[in-house]
């Protein structure tokens, strides 16, 4: 279900009033960015269960990486028109957070069931941010 907001809002992408298409534009990346800072919320929370008394900073400071480069795009999508490179960039972002998940899910010490969803996850989220080039390519048609 957590898919279906950013899905959604990059659906009203299509739309061939302009002025439409941007606030699906503008929702797709706020959602993109909250989806992010909640996977390095997850991420977070599996290193401080990892080691309580002394959880990796390293880690730590990368769990929050996504979700800050998430709400640089999605500022950046707010104040210049460019959903279409911003897309690409959020589905940069959640394969690279989904490949960090896939990778160190047994370290972290993730439930057995965790990689699964993610990778479910991971690839529907990068679909749905390959609708907004879509949107662009068939309004240039």
């Amino acid at each position: 279900m957590g898919l279906a907001p950013l899905a959604i809002a990059a659906l009203v992408t299509l739309s061939p009033h302009i002025s439409t298409a941007r606030l699906g534009a503008i929702a797709f990346s706020l959602y993109a960015a909250v989806l992010l800072s909640f996977l390095g919320g997850v991420r977070a929370g599996f290193e401080l269960m990892r080691d309580p008394a002394r959880p990796n900073g390293l880690r730590l400071i990368f769990s929050a990486l996504p979700g800050l480069a998430g709400w640089a795009l999605a500022v950046f999508v707010v104040f210049f028109a460019a959903a279409l490179g911003a897309a690409a960039a959020f589905a940069g972002l959640f394969a690279a957070q989904g490949w960090w998940d896939q990778t160190s899910a047994r370290d972290a010490e993730a439930p057995a069931w965790y990689p699964i969803l993610r990778q479910v996850l991971t690839g529907g989220a990068m679909i749905v941010c390959m609708l907004i080039p879509l949107a662009t390519a068939m309004r240039h048609l």
